[in-house]
């Protein structure tokens, strides 16, 4: 499973270098910040550009209704990347964790459990097939 986590200032970076302390190296988790001046579209083009070279199935958001998460869910409802499973507002290190060390695919995850205990909120849930 891919994981991008995507929010405000450095915090999806020290997210994602705190959870590599604990969980070794994390090759599929990558971070996205929006900060002062950068415009919406500037964070769209952004996450687009880093999503064709990194397929997330998963993208973590810090903040509910924020502008990253807004720009997550407008990429993911657009069709503009097919690999976007699941979008969860609300992360934190215990999610990012949960999710990154679970050794299971998007599909095998019981995400509904894991969200539950972390108080998380889904925003986006692509349709099974």
């Amino acid at each position: 499973m891919k994981i991008l986590v995507a929010g405000h200032g450095a915090l999806p970076e020290a997210l994602v270098s705190s959870a590599r302390m604990i969980g070794g190296e994390l090759p599929g988790v990558a971070s996205i910040g929006l900060f002062p001046g950068d415009t919406p579209q500037d964070l769209r083009d952004r996450m687009l550009q880093l999503l064709a070279d990194f397929p997330a199935d998963l993208i973590l958001t810090d903040l509910a209704g924020g502008t990253p998460d807004n720009v997550a869910s407008l990429v993911a409802k657009g069709g503009q990347v097919a690999s976007i499973r699941l979008i969860v507002a609300g992360a934190s290190l215990p999610l990012l964790l949960e999710f990154a060390l679970s050794g299971t695919g998007i599909e095998e995850l019981d995400s509904d459990d894991v969200i539950s205990e972390t108080g998380a909120i889904v925003r986006f849930r692509a349709p099974v097939d």
